[in-house]
């Protein structure tokens, strides 16, 4: 008796993984990692719509700001130059060229943000500011009635911050800062990297999940084709057994089946013994 152990060739396909397990290890992998990441995504983006819209809520003070502290300049400025100092004219030009800068920009702010009161302010505000202006440039108007016009104005741009902090949610404590002009803008620095922070974090977590969901979609690719593969296989096996089977029956058939010359061949043989018996009987 041959008691040598079966070949090593017949055991070679039993502890080979099938394909399709390995597919569906890489999806199950694949969705393990997107969840935490898309969960990381949701944070980074709710932690950025919060830092933005505080910074919406910030940008008008800061622009109304500009605009109080622009007109304090203007107005220093004007005063000398109408007192006889002719050459402080283009000191007093640059500060108007500023205060229309910040102005301009404070106005399309309240617009975009829907602040209507805060806005029909600012555009009272923009036309008090063109009058006097032009008053100035006519020397149609003197150094007391200007820095009295000036410090009308500086009282309807608090008056536009006034509006917008009332509108705030109570929750940004905007009114803490209403008696410290400066703290507007101290604050919107260290806001500023948040929102920075915010955006390079979604930006990296959305390329990492992009690249995890094209491995997920490949692992899905993967398993379907080898399901697919499988399914071809066993409907080719399906299809040989048939058709040995087929080939079996057939075989059978022509051999219980009596072929058309026989039969002839022994109605001859009864026919001729037939008549043979006739003569002798006769």
């Amino acid at each position: 008796m041959d008691a040598s152990p079966p070949p090593a060739a017949d055991a070679g396909p039993s502890r080979r993984r099938p394909r399709w397990r390995v597919w569906l290890l890489g999806l199950i992998g694949t969705l393990a990692v997107v969840l935490p990441l898309a969960q990381v995504l949701r944070f980074q983006v709710d932690a950025l719509v919060e830092a933005q819209s505080e910074r919406a809520w910030l940008d008008p003070l800061v622009e109304a700001v500009a605009v109080h502290r622009g007109l304090a300049a203007h107005d220093e400025a004007t005063a000398r130059m109408l007192r006889g100092r002719t050459a402080q004219d283009a000191e007093r030009r640059l500060h108007q060229a500023l205060v229309d800068r910040h102005l301009a920009t404070l106005q399309g702010l309240l617009w975009a943000g829907e602040w209507r009161q805060a806005h029909r302010e600012a555009t009272g505000l923009h036309g008090e500011w063109r009058r006097l202006v032009g008053e100035i440039e006519g020397r149609r108007i003197d150094a007391a009635a200007s820095q009295q016009a000036h410090r009308m104005l500086q009282e309807q741009a608090v008056q536009v911050m006034d509006l917008v902090q009332a509108a705030a949610p109570a929750a940004l404590a905007l009114r803490e800062l209403f008696n410290a002009p400066e703290r507007i803008e101290a604050r919107r620095a260290p806001l500023d990297r948040r929102v920075e922070r915010a955006r390079a974090t979604v930006a990296l977590v959305a390329v990492s999940l992009g690249a995890v969901l094209a491995l997920a979609a490949a692992a899905v690719l993967g398993l379907l084709r080898e399901t697919r593969r499988r399914s071809a296989t066993a409907a080719d096996s399906d299809g040989s057994d048939d058709v040995r089977r087929s080939h079996g029956r057939r075989a059978g058939d022509r051999a219980a089946v009596t072929a058309p010359a026989a039969l002839a061949r022994a109605e001859l043989d009864q026919l001729r013994r037939a008549a043979e018996d006739e003569r002798s009987g006769g």
